[in-house]
């Protein structure tokens, strides 16, 4: 057997998790998304990355089912380009989410720096007399461990998502992994000068965190990854029935008003499903 045949088995015998992540370490070579999608712009056809996952996808399924019945081996190739896609549209997400998340906390962080440098501005004895800064100091120190909070339960639920569908490997590009991390240290930073300076100045200490809001937190945004993939990996391959009613379990709840609207959305789309 030639090494071309040996190479083709070996392309076979993979899985949709393998194959995604064979072209994760790929597109990582690129160090960032855009990168990336330039180099397969400039190719002369351009590459269309998905159609060539859910062909090795399809051969893969048709391999492993080689000599069974045609209803069988269709099934194997269905579910088999449902998982590639799925995984492929999870990665993609994870990468925008996160970026879209970075522009937001960059924003949030400047306007907050500058609240707490103007509060600061003064010294100390003056703004401690102020009969409204302790309020107002409190607020930014808040809002700081909130988005700190909110990046840690982001964090999480990324490696969730990850260990879960991508055997632990890391979906973010290199830069925004780099991005990520610088996001993380601000932020701390930020949050522990907002924490020291409320102490020396007095302020009332914030209120003791709920013990399980960042654990329901990180399953919410578990569930904001996975969701949305699964419905346009689905639609993509024509189910959109499928697609609409796993879009509508996903928002109904988010739409709803209150826990008992939400419980009797749950009930009904579960009912039609």
């Amino acid at each position: 057997m030639t090494l071309e045949r040996r190479l083709a088995k070996i392309d076979e015998a993979l899985t949709p998790t393998q194959l995604v992540l064979r072209w994760l370490t790929e597109a990582h070579s690129y160090g960032d998304l855009e990168s990336y999608v330039a180099s397969l712009l400039a190719q002369d056809p351009p590459v269309a990355v998905l159609d060539r996952l859910a062909g090795e996808a399809e051969q893969g399924a048709r391999a492993a089912m080689r000599g069974k019945r045609s209803e069988l081996i269709d099934a194997a190739v269905r579910s088999a380009l449902r998982e590639t896609l799925f995984r492929f549209e999870l990665v993609m997400r994870i990468n925008v989410t996160a970026h879209e998340l970075l522009d937001r906390e960059f924003l949030i962080e400047a306007a907050v720096s500058a609240q707490v440098a103007l509060l600061v501005a003064e010294d100390r004895k003056t703004r401690r007399a102020d009969p409204t800064y302790a309020k107002h100091f409190a607020a930014q120190r808040d809002l700081l461990t909130h988005r700190l909070s909110e990046l840690s339960a982001q964090e999480q639920a990324r490696a969730i998502v990850q260990e879960r569908y991508l055997d632990g490997h890391a979906a973010l590009f290199p830069a925004v992994a780099k991005a990520w991390a610088e996001q993380i240290g601000s932020t701390e930073a930020l949050a522990d000068m907002a924490v020291h300076l409320a102490e020396l100045d007095g302020v009332p200490p914030a209120s003791p965190a709920d013990p399980g809001a960042l654990s329901e937190r990180t399953a919410e945004l578990v569930t904001d990854l996975v969701e949305p993939a699964k419905t346009v990996a689905l639609e993509k391959l024509g189910e959109g029935e499928r697609a609409f009613g796993i879009a509508v379990r996903w928002l109904g709840p988010k739409m709803a008003p209150d826990p008992a609207t939400r419980a009797a959305t749950q009930d009904a789309v579960g009912s039609q499903s």
